[in-house]
């Protein structure tokens, strides 16, 4: 996988609503100069078209077609214990791990299969949620 920085980390987050999360997430990719602004209006684009959450408490916000708005590829990752629902109130979708995806086309399908795979183990999401450090979520996901 790729490596992620301790800048490319947060723990411990709370937000109200998808939006706020995905608000939160450009706002890193941004700080990490990643994608331009307009990768970021893309991502909410993505997320209303077809919800970015995956299953397992997990969302890999990401947008499509973007490739001249990734600067460099990455990626990020939140930690959220509280949880957001990235579906609506009648079917919620509580995701408490994102994974904010910034990759070219060519690589973005076979990135977004490696960490779903990833998500699909559920020690994996559990030793994800439970780290406190951002050391111990660095080693974690070095070993994906």
């Amino acid at each position: 996988m790729f490596e992620i920085t301790a800048e490319q980390i947060m723990l411990n987050q709370s937000y109200a609503s998808w939006e706020e999360a995905l608000a939160a997430s450009g706002e890193l990719l941004l700080k990490n100069q990643l994608v331009t602004p307009d990768y970021v209006k893309a991502m909410y684009q993505r997320q209303q078209k077809v919800s970015v959450y995956i299953g397992n408490f997990v969302a890999l916000p990401h947008a499509e077609g973007q490739d001249e708005q990734v600067l460099k590829e990455g990626i990020c990752f939140i930690q959220v214990p509280d949880g957001v629902n990235f579906g609506t109130e009648a079917d919620r979708k509580i995701a408490t791990l994102l994974f904010v995806v910034a990759l070219k086309s060519q690589r973005q399908l076979s990135m977004l299969q490696e960490l779903a795979f990833f998500c699909s183990d559920l020690e994996n999401i559990q030793r994800l949620s439970d780290c406190r450090t951002i050391d111990e979520a660095q080693k974690i996901l070095a070993q994906a």
